[in-house]
């Protein structure tokens, strides 16, 4: 089945590399009057270097949290009810997000959990504000998604590749017209780094446009720990950017044979980064099998190269048999520390690289379905 892409102000924010100062915030809830009744909440954030998982238990309709954050931090606040009552999950109906500051913060739902007001924290002023902004996007995006799914269970794969390009045209819309323009007019705002991190994602496809906007931003916050992992990550997708010259290299496969990028001159080529203990990247393998078979006559090759981590040898080549992966596989098992990898500027699992046959790189890090309309495009 094939993986249809969301959009919306999903959760991109990492956890700070360093510790600052940390400052004390309260969240006091209240649930009177919502249903399904909730018994315990659960919260989630990012706080100095740590992802902080915790729950508390509903009691008189009212919850506590305290914590420590040092700069304005992303909460998600989730519902728990009645496992007697066998309540469905929702997202909703059932999650809170909030932008919290250092500070006494009060949420209080009203008929469902995820009702709620916000009071207490001027960073969540800021972020209600960019999600109102991308209110109407993600309406449009809601009922192209559901027009997708009828067209892949109708199995009209043309429509649903036109679909599914409308989809991408709005996260486009999306980035420009609502993250970047909020960054150019608020470059001071307590969610200006946010709004840089949802129009970057977290490959950083457009890295040029992303160093304009990080470079609009106070120095304070380029120089802060999340700042310089920014532009770290900026550096690293500018290291072979579309229309370049992919870097040569040579790696060795499961039986110790070396196998060069330019062996496969002439070809245009999927260079695969994944790893055997990446779920993502073995859900996506056999959607690779279909178009690996679909194209390789017409000159396709696949050059897969894992990030598997020293001493799983094993792993890795269970895996490529598990899978039934029949184009090259290379690695040094090194897991991050992976050659290629860094001469790639490899941060998460899977990415791509489509290089044509001249060896220049033509697109990067494809969803599944945008490479079958590019290799259609193509070849």
């Amino acid at each position: 089945m094939k993986t249809i892409k969301n959009i919306g102000l999903g959760l991109l924010l990492a956890a700070p590399l360093g510790v600052l100062a940390q400052s004390n915030f309260t969240i006091q809830g209240n649930v009177r009057g919502v249903s399904p009744k909730v018994e315990k909440v659960y919260i989630s954030y990012a706080s100095g270097g740590h992802n902080i998982i915790d729950s508390a238990a509903v009691s008189g309709n009212k919850y506590v949290f305290q914590g420590t954050i040092n700069q304005p931090t992303r909460i998600d606040l989730r519902a728990g009810y009645d496992a007697k009552g066998n309540v469905k999950p929702s997202m909703s109906r059932d999650m809170v997000t909030l932008f919290a500051d250092p500070a006494a913060i009060e949420v209080k739902s009203v008929d469902s959990f995820a009702n709620a007001s916000i009071s207490g924290s001027k960073s969540n002023v800021e972020f209600d504000k960019l999600r109102t902004a991308a209110k109407p996007f993600e309406s449009k995006a809601s009922a192209l998604l559901k027009k997708a799914a009828a067209e892949e269970k109708a199995g009209n794969q043309s429509a649903l590749e036109n679909t599914q390009q409308q989809i991408d045209e709005l996260q486009t819309r999306l980035k420009n017209e609502v993250y970047a323009d909020y960054i150019r007019k608020n470059p001071n705002s307590p969610i200006a780094f946010f709004a840089l991190q949802q129009f970057s994602g977290a490959l950083i496809d457009q890295p040029d446009e992303t160093q304009q906007l990080f470079n609009a931003l106070p120095q304070s916050l380029r120089q802060s720990p999340d700042g310089r992992r920014m532009e770290t990550l900026i550096q690293f997708a500018k290291l072979t950017p579309v229309g370049s010259q992919a870097p040569e290299f040579t790696e060795s496969d499961p039986d110790g044979k070396s196998i060069g990028l330019s062996d496969f001159k002439g070809k245009y080529v999927l260079v695969s980064f994944w790893a055997s203990w990446c779920g993502p990247c073995r859900a996506q393998n056999p959607t690779l099998i279909k178009l690996y078979n679909q194209y390789k006559e017409q000159g396709l090759e696949i050059l897969g190269v894992s990030l598997d981590k020293p001493g799983e040898k094993s792993e890795w080549t269970d895996a490529i048999k598990e899978d039934n992966l029949s184009w090259p596989q290379v690695s040094d098992l090194r897991f991050w520390n992976s050659k290629v990898g860094k001469m790639y500027g490899v941060v998460v699992l899977p990415q791509n690289v489509l290089i044509d046959r001249s060896g220049k790189i033509v697109a990067k890090n494809l969803t599944m379905e945008a490479l079958s309309r590019k290799l259609k495009t193509l070849l």
